[in-house]
């Protein structure tokens, strides 16, 4: 586990070097956009720096997977979704404060490890074609937890002022 977190964080540049083909990241483009559902629903409620920060995490997120090499997109949109893990993260554990909110906000902490973990392992032990679950589709759902916990934070805040 180790050796794949180390080479997930020390990415390199090689813009030639194909990390997924398009029939599997145009499902991770499509689920990039759940972030915008916090995102709207804290737009509406008159928030503004968690929704911007969402917004770049989408527009970062599609970019990078709508042509997945080893670019400068990877290294960005991995840097600024490490930043706004952290933001969120903060702000989880400073504004939400009822225990249903907190037990549904580790229980997706635990969904988001577990399944962004399950996607680096498939990926990198090549499960691209078998009928088991893919990596990609661990990474939605990586995607679908990481927008369910942001919903929660979100609203939290809503609810607290």
């Amino acid at each position: 586990m180790k050796q794949i977190i180390y080479n997930e964080i020390m990415c390199k540049i090689e813009p030639d070097k194909i990390a997924a083909e398009w029939k599997e990241t145009k499902h991770l483009v499509a689920s990039s956009f759940f972030f915008m559902v916090p995102a709207i629903y804290g737009f509406y409620n008159n928030l503004y720096l968690l929704p911007v920060v969402l917004l770049l995490t989408t527009l970062f997120s599609v970019n990078y997977w709508r042509h997945a090499t080893y670019s400068w997109r990877r290294i960005t949109d991995k840097t600024f979704a490490k930043i706004s893990f952290t933001i969120f993260f903060i702000n989880g554990f400073v504004h939400v404060s009822r225990t249903v909110d907190l037990i549904s906000m580790y229980t997706g902490l635990v969904g988001i490890i577990y399944c962004y973990y399950m996607s680096l392992k498939s990926y990198k032990n090549n499960i691209h074609n078998s009928n088991i679950l893919v990596w990609w589709k661990y990474h939605m759902f990586f995607h679908l937890c990481v927008a369910y916990n942001q919903l929660i934070i979100i609203n939290s805040i809503v609810n607290k002022y």
